[in-house]
């Protein structure tokens, strides 16, 4: 299973119904999530307890702490140097300062925890804090910085408007105690001045409110991006361990084989399918059935409805919870699966399922790994079955080419060795000596003889797993020369991995091919064959000294240029000819070495 990680990830989700299957365009479920959909998360509404200040406000008690001492601190000096120290009221809105100021040191407001509950403690701090400069001289009072730390906070806390309003309250409600106290106009100059002064230690606070708000929300928004950037690393880390090791083989076989032990790995489920288009019975061929029993080929109208429903909406479907009464899936029963048609050159060539008996069993990592594979895997299918196509009238014409073979080589020498013979009985017959010509059709023979083993070793002679084409190459050439007489020279330099079987085969063939063409037709003494490999790229050269030829102006079935085209177009390779009469052949054949 792909690793999931703990944070979900807001990105484009697969819908998953309860009760229904959803169809996923592969459009939009190839990519994986990415964080360029991260959203922005607006500030809380001034009015709201901010919940990204938990980590702020714990970094804020010590110099809210400082603050209140240091007001309150202002306001004793004050009162010891400038006012009366034995003034009742003085002293009682001292020690009632002095001992709210312990309390709130020891119980700061906790704006974070209860919104309700700091809402109700400002204020109350604010009333309590009026009543004190009331009794001890109102704006006249030494203690008139203590609200600053009250203020401040009711800005922090829930922004400017509120911390004004805080502020203006305060300086109103002293305002009008210090008019009744003192019945002068001069108490409104200072109540306005000091609302302007509290006002703006209101502001210190919202803004910096605000600004902590800005951090925290980028440092939420860098948080979520990287989570996002670690899942999206995660899911496409697990594609490219799938995609590198799908198969690279042009055998549907090795195909299958390869994709069962893939969903094995990244998927638990309790039965898979995987079934391919015959394109010349327009049946549904079951290449892979496990934990189902399925017959060898399905009718298109008897695909399960998860299936069809795949194949007609192009594009992978999903179904958490079907009912376990129902036949959704190729297996009765089946209450959660994944189907994915897989599609190449614009047509869906195989569907692939995975099901399992318990509801929910695949997640979205789930459904975006499978849909990651579907791409890879439908072009190998496709591969596979096209190669499979191209081998079959491969074969036909490679049989077509050996019995024209026989018969120019040793159906011609056969019939020579039936006349002779037939001669041989009537010149027996007359009583002539007979031991010339017994010798010659003795040569004859035994010419026909290693022509069929020749035919024989060039019909078993093939690249294998333990056999390279540098290898098997170098031992044909040496019979080649001692055969022909023509002289032949291999210049081998293989780097990097070695190609896939399947197309070091076709190579081989081109090889023996132009070898062919060398031998019957080229009048040659020399030949240079040289095969090259790099970590991405490989060439075959083939170059001889004979008496070449105009390729346009020979048929191609002459020196089966057809079929060397035709096996090189099977595995993506270039084929080039260069020949003019009298400046020999060169055949190149260049490919690209699959990653």
């Amino acid at each position: 299973m792909v690793a999931r990680p703990e944070t979900p990830v807001a990105a484009d989700p697969v819908t998953t119904p309860t009760t229904s299957s959803t169809a996923i365009s592969p459009s939009t479920s190839t990519r994986p999530p990415v964080a360029s959909a991260t959203p922005t998360r607006p500030s809380p509404p001034e009015g709201a307890a901010p919940p990204g200040l938990r980590l702020v406000t714990e970094r804020l008690r010590p110099l809210l702490a400082l603050l209140r001492w240091s007001t309150l601190g202002v306001g004793l000096l004050l009162l010891a140097t400038t006012g009366d120290v034995t003034d009742p009221a003085d002293l009682s809105a001292a020690a009632l300062l002095v001992v709210y100021t312990v309390f709130r040191i020891a119980r700061p407001i906790d704006i974070r925890a209860d919104g309700r509950s700091a809402q109700l403690q400002i204020p109350a701090e604010l009333i309590l804090v009026v009543v004190a400069l009331s009794i001890s001289g109102a704006w006249r009072s030494p203690f008139v910085l203590v609200p600053i730390p009250a203020v401040m906070l009711a800005g922090y806390g829930w922004g400017y408007r509120p911390g004004i309003a805080a502020a203006a309250i305060t300086a109103t409600g002293l305002t009008v105690v210090d008019v009744v106290a003192t019945s002068g106009s001069r108490s409104v100059a200072q109540g306005a001045q000091a609302a302007l002064m509290l006002g703006i230690c209101a502001s210190i606070g919202a803004f910096t409110r605000n600004l902590f708000l800005d951090e925290e929300a980028q440092h939420r928004r860098d948080r979520d991006e990287i989570t996002r950037m670690a899942t999206a690393n995660d899911l496409l880390s697990a594609l490219h361990e799938v995609v590198q090791t799908l198969p690279d083989s042009l055998d549907l076989g090795e195909v299958v084989t390869s994709t069962q032990r893939r969903l094995r790995e990244h998927f638990d489920y309790t039965s898979a399918a995987f079934i391919v288009r015959d394109a010349t019975t327009e049946m549904w061929r079951v290449e892979l059935a496990e934990g189902v029993r399925l017959g060898t080929a399905i009718a298109e109208d008897d695909l399960p409805p998860a299936a069809l429903k795949a194949l007609t909406h192009d594009g992978l479907v999903r179904s958490a919870d079907l009912p376990d009464d129902g036949h959704q899936g190729f297996v009765p029963g089946t209450r959660s699966l994944l189907a994915a048609p897989l599609r190449a050159r614009n047509t869906v060539v195989g569907i692939v399922e995975i099901e399992h008996h318990e509801p929910g069993r695949f997640s979205d990592a789930d459904a975006e790994t499978l849909t990651g594979m579907t791409g890879p895997l439908a072009l190998a299918v496709d591969n596979a079955m096209w190669f499979g196509r191209l081998r079959t009238l491969g074969a036909e014409a490679e049989r077509a080419r050996i019995a024209r073979d026989l018969h120019d080589r040793l159906a011609q020498s056969l019939a020579y060795v039936s006349f002779e013979l037939e001669r041989l009985s009537k010149v027996h017959r007359d009583g002539l000596d007979l031991d010339t010509d017994l010798e010659a059709l003795h040569d004859v023979v035994r010419g026909v003889v290693g022509e069929l083993r020749e035919t024989l070793y060039e019909l078993r002679a093939d690249v294998t797993d333990s056999m390279e084409l540098a290898k098997i190459a170098r031992t044909y050439l040496q019979r080649f020369q001692d055969r022909t007489g023509i002289a032949c020279t291999l210049d081998a330099r293989v780097r990097g991995r070695r190609l896939p079987l399947q197309m070091e085969q076709e190579v081989w063939r081109i090889l023996q091919e132009a070898l062919t063409n060398v031998e019957r037709h080229a009048g040659a003494r020399r030949v240079w064959v040289s095969w090259t490999t790099s970590a991405d790229h490989a060439r075959l050269e083939v170059r001889d000294d004979g008496c070449g030829f105009r390729p346009g102006t020979v048929t191609s079935e002459r020196y089966g240029l057809t079929g060397m085209r035709e096996r090189a177009a099977a595995i993506g390779a270039q084929l080039s000819i260069d020949s003019e009469p009298d400046f020999g052949t060169h055949i190149q054949v260049d490919l690209e070495v699959p990653q």
